[in-house]
């Protein structure tokens, strides 16, 4: 392989990391708008016993269908929690 050639095809890989690194920078900007929005909404929400009681069912189901994200999503599990009223030691 030539030089320009290799030159070419790192430019061209350069440009797809940098596209998928815009890509995750919006979708992180996502997630951030709507755990606002909902963070409103849950600290707003009459019945929070029976809606931490539904969370923590869909959470469970959640995690068991995508168990490589399980720990990730964990984290985020527990801010969720407080806001509903349930502190974890």
């Amino acid at each position: 392989m030539d030089s320009s050639k290799l030159e070419e095809m790192l430019e061209l890989v350069s440009q797809n990391i940098n596209g998928l690194m815009d890509n995750q920078l919006a979708l992180t900007a996502q997630v951030q708008v709507l755990q606002a929005a909902l963070a409103s909404v849950l600290l707003h929400h009459a019945d929070r016993p029976a809606l931490l009681r539904t969370f923590q069912q869909y959470m469970q189901i959640s995690k068991e269908s995508a168990p490589q994200l399980a720990a990730r999503m964990a984290a985020l599990e527990s801010g969720m929690l407080a806001l509903l009223g349930q502190h974890q030691a």
